[in-house]
């Protein structure tokens, strides 16, 4: 016959044995809970490591971008500039062989044939002509001339010597003038010198390629 001691003894171990099973039971969820919590928090921090490499990334490109996208602009800024440089040297260059010129007998064959074609062409019968000081008796043959032949009144007055040369035409009235001075005509033609140049430069380049 069992005792009570016994029974008791024996009840302790099966409330012991239940016990000790929804303990374990729950340790086992608790870390299950802890390794999934571990898990989450890995891969939470992945992603952000990820996220954060990913954003780099990117700025570093956009920072590289626009880096090469201020050196081109500034190199074509040189550039541009390099040109204006060699075209505003040409010009000056030009205009210093135009100064040159007018003091040749060449210039003089170029100022009488020129006055004469645009003054013939010229519609008013009473017209001014502007030259240089120095120009006006070597012109006064070529007006004798165009006297003859076109029957229009000329009067030869002085073109300022900042105009280098060649000749100014106007009405009697001096309400208009046409201007076929040398510093005009030259300064006209500074687009297509220009144009010229970068032609110039272009194939220069290419020839170095």
């Amino acid at each position: 016959m069992i005792t009570v001691e016994e029974k008791l003894e024996i009840f302790h171990k099966i409330v012991y044995r239940e016990e000790e099973e929804k303990f374990q039971r729950a340790l086992k969820e608790l870390e299950e809970m802890n390794l999934q919590a571990l898990e989450d928090k890995r891969k939470e921090l992945e992603a952000h490591r990820d996220e954060i490499v990913r954003r780099k990334i990117s700025m570093a490109k956009i920072e590289r971008n626009e880096a090469m996208a201020k050196a081109i602009e500034k190199n074509k800024a040189q550039l541009r500039q390099k040109r204006k440089d060699l075209q505003d040297q040409l010009l000056r260059e030009i205009l210093k062989k135009a100064d040159q010129f007018v003091d040749t007998d060449e210039y003089y064959e170029y100022l009488c044939e020129n006055i004469n074609k645009y003054l013939k062409e010229f519609e008013n019968n009473e017209v001014v002509v502007y030259v240089r000081e120095k120009d006006k008796e070597s012109i006064k043959g070529c007006i004798k001339g165009l006297v003859a032949v076109t029957g229009k009144s000329f009067v030869i007055e002085t073109m300022s010597d900042d105009k280098i040369g060649g000749f100014v035409i106007s009405n009697s009235e001096k309400t208009y003038n046409i201007d076929h001075s040398l510093k005009t005509l030259i300064e006209e033609k500074e687009y297509t010198i220009g144009q010229r140049l970068c032609l110039a430069l272009e194939k220069a380049g290419e020839s170095n390629e």
